[in-house]
């Protein structure tokens, strides 16, 4: 019988150092706080580097809106559920995907979260959300390409290129100048369908998406900087769908970097 307690005991004890934790409960844990409209749950959740990457008043500002977007949805199309739920390793600890769907089976959106092991427990470093869910997507989702916790922040100010653009190195072969905001560069920029879990949950909002567009014209990178997590996946969408004209530096063809934005007005 004492070695029974004893035993119960230190399964306690190791549950309290959160060494049974797993970075899917840390997730489902922040989810059933959004639904509650808990932020300060939500934002215990964080880890320090994000808290110290983005500043604490933002990731709570960012914590309340999804509060809200989950308890407006959760009113118009039931609550919300994880399905497909799939978790990988990274560098710097390990990612969890899945597909965020109402009661109804109507809505669905692909949410994405980075978290990294501190002090025996997962939290959360990023959070994002790829494409919107389609029919052929649901057994093979897609990687996640967008962040809603990514600080768009240049870290130096390049020199200029013979066109009054800046120019930069990538990683790359080649070279990438930085076109500003391209709306008004695009020869065809198709317009963001509304989605439907947004348009319930009255997401709106300008989308920023910064873009990488090669040297035929064509977007090869899209990721959204900033804007309503309910409304990034569709923007970035878009924007991969754009297309420039080639762009030349010193009669050498170029990728451009820059940004797309969107407007969505809720109706």
């Amino acid at each position: 019988m004492k070695v029974k307690l004893v035993f119960l005991i230190a399964l306690l004890f190791l549950a309290s150092c959160g060494l049974f934790s797993s970075p899917t409960a840390s997730v489902k844990s922040f989810l059933a706080a959004a639904q509650k409209g808990d932020v300060n749950k939500m934002t215990q959740l964080f880890s320090n580097a994000a808290i110290q990457k983005l500043g604490l008043d933002t990731i709570k500002s960012n914590n309340q809106s999804f509060a809200d977007t989950a308890q407006r949805a959760a009113a118009k199309g039931g609550s919300y559920r994880m399905e497909n739920i799939q978790e990988t390793s990274m560098p710097t600890g390990k990612r969890v995907s899945f597909f965020y769907k109402n009661a109804s089976g109507t809505d669905s959106i692909r949410l994405v979260f980075d978290l990294s092991k501190e002090v025996g427990n997962w939290k959360i470093d990023n959070i994002g959300g790829a494409e919107l869910d389609e029919s052929s997507s649901l057994d093979m989702p897609s990687p996640p390409e967008s962040t809603i916790l990514q600080a768009p922040v240049p870290a130096t100010t390049p020199p200029l290129s013979e066109k009054g653009e800046t120019e930069t190195k990538t990683a790359t072969s080649g070279k990438t100048i930085s076109g500003g905001v391209l709306n008004g560069k695009a020869i065809s920029l198709p317009k963001p369908p509304y989605p439907p879990v947004a348009r319930a949950a009255k997401a709106s909002g300008t989308v920023i998406v910064q873009v990488i567009v090669d040297e035929n014209g064509n977007v090869v990178s899209a990721n959204a900087v900033s804007g309503h997590p309910l409304l990034q996946a569709a923007a970035i969408a878009a924007a991969r769908s754009a297309k420039f004209s080639p762009t030349k530096l010193s009669g050498q063809l170029v990728k451009v970097s820059g940004i797309i934005t969107y407007n969505f007005v809720a109706e």
